[in-house]
């Protein structure tokens, strides 16, 4: 008796998933059959696994996305890269005044004049609005030193930062040119140990121009002293020396450490990645139903097809979330295929998108813009497919959403009491005899202004941050 019922509800189980996986999939390859015998009898279960399909194919799309793209790291941040230039006060002589997160502020054997310069300074949108000024009279050197900068830098060869950019320019037309150069960076362990680096042909010999230095960190290059260590860069000093003394004038700029790229897998961690994206697939697909739903009801009642009620039509275009099941599988093997690594500059905020709105790149600094160029040329192939997955993808909702409607435009639904407990009587929609549905160009008329219309409000509420 217990083997017969259990064979019983295996059969009962194996049929149930089979008819499951045959509404499912009847939705891509006989629409038209389909949405008639799910707006005849509307069950949860195949639009929940439809959603599971949907979780899993786009939570696999943006892992696959961003593995391939990563952002350049800085230190001081993106948002603080004028941090070791820019004091809290303007147009007066820095004293102990820095910003909280400096936590020495710069100093110079020399005792010379470290101003800030409101007037002179690079244009460019995370450097800030001024530069730092060194003035010394009748010196033949001048060494300006950053002591603890209030980060920590890690410089190793094979997973820190690679660079340290510095923007230099020398004011003074009658004061010579240095003839040795020399940057120093610290670590952890004190100013007792340090490396060393000769920079002097970096320098250009034009007055009032700026010179931008890219100079490699981690490198063999690098004299040590004591027992520095490149995953601990707290401090650095600029030392220069003249060949005769003169009234030396110096400004600096965009001091930071660069070229560390991180991919946002990488950033937070393959388990805390998918958590988040998962959590946000999940309200994404829920909206989306809800509110194609919603939206599709109200035309639908609009266009006064009193027989229709909100359970089968719910029910029903929760099956059209094929479409976004289907794009989003596409989407995988695209990235996977077609998608290069891809590695923007710090100036490229982290972006949904492989091609940047215009005030992004108008604000980001020319070499940045040099490299986003590249990038975009290197993807061409990638955003093609990508614009023309974004066509299809509404294409695909109408076709569905016009079978959808068409489907229970055409059924007649009244309320019929099940009494499966006297105490507790259940109520469900029963489909009755069926009357004349929606035309083909009513159901599609119907299912333009839908997704449309979802589609702006999805848009809207994307934009608040709500998912």
């Amino acid at each position: 008796m217990l083997h017969n019922l259990i064979n019983g509800q295996v059969v009962f189980t194996h049929g149930v998933i089979a008819l499951v996986i045959k509404d499912v999939f009847g939705v891509i390859y006989a629409p038209q059959k389909t949405f008639k015998k799910i707006a005849k009898d509307p069950k949860y279960l195949a639009v929940i696994v439809i959603i599971g399909l949907f979780v899993a194919f786009q939570a696999s799309y943006y892992y696959s996305y961003y593995l391939k793209v990563s952002y350049e790291q800085t230190m001081p941040p993106v948002d603080q890269l004028d941090a070791f230039t820019a004091p809290i006060i303007t147009n007066t002589v820095i004293d102990t005044l820095f910003p909280p997160q400096v936590d020495k502020p710069w100093s110079t054997p020399q005792k010379a004049s470290i101003l800030i310069n409101t007037d002179d300074f690079i244009n460019q949108t995370y450097y800030g609005n001024n530069s730092l000024q060194f003035i010394l009279n009748n010196a033949n050197s001048l060494t300006a030193t950053l002591e603890q900068f209030g980060y920590t830098a890690n410089c190793e060869p094979d997973n820190g930062f690679t660079v340290l950019t510095m923007s230099i320019k020398q004011g003074a037309s009658d004061a010579a040119f240095p003839t040795k150069a020399i940057i120093t960076l610290y670590t952890e362990n004190g100013t007792s140990n340090y490396f060393t680096l000769d920079i002097t042909s970096m320098l250009t010999h034009n007055y009032n121009e700026w010179n931008n230095l890219t100079i490699p960190v981690g490198t063999s290059e690098w004299q040590s002293t004591g027992a520095p260590n490149w995953s601990e860069i707290t401090g650095l000093q600029l030392a220069l020396t003249y060949p005769e003394s003169s009234n030396i004038n110096i400004l600096l700029q965009g001091v930071f450490f660069r070229g560390q790229y991180l991919s946002p897998v990488s950033a937070l961690g393959v388990g805390a990645f998918l958590g988040n994206v998962i959590f946000v697939v999940i309200l994404q697909i829920a909206f989306q139903w809800l509110i194609l739903a919603a939206i599709t009801y109200i035309f639908i009642k609009s266009a006064k097809a009193n027989n229709v009620i909100w359970r089968p039509l719910f029910i029903t275009i929760g099956f059209t979330l094929m479409a976004l099941v289907m794009i989003a599988v596409f989407a995988l093997l695209t990235t996977t295929i077609a998608l290069p690594n891809v590695y923007y500059p710090y100036d490229f905020p982290p972006y949904g998108s492989i091609t940047y709105p215009d005030f992004i790149i108008n604000a980001a600094s020319p070499t940045s813009q040099i490299a986003y160029e590249s990038i975009v040329a290197t993807t061409t192939t990638y955003t093609t497919i990508t614009t023309a997955l974004n066509i299809l993808i509404y294409v695909f909702q109408v076709v569905l959403v016009t079978f959808a409607i068409k489907a229970v435009s055409g059924i007649s639904y009244v309320k019929n009491t099940i009494t499966l407990d006297a105490e507790n009587p259940q109520q469900q929609e029963v489909p009755q005899t069926p009357v004349s549905e929606f035309s083909y160009v009513k159901s599609v008329l119907i299912a333009i202004g839908a997704v449309i219309i979802s589609t702006i409000i999805i848009a809207f509420l994307q934009a608040m941050g709500l998912f």
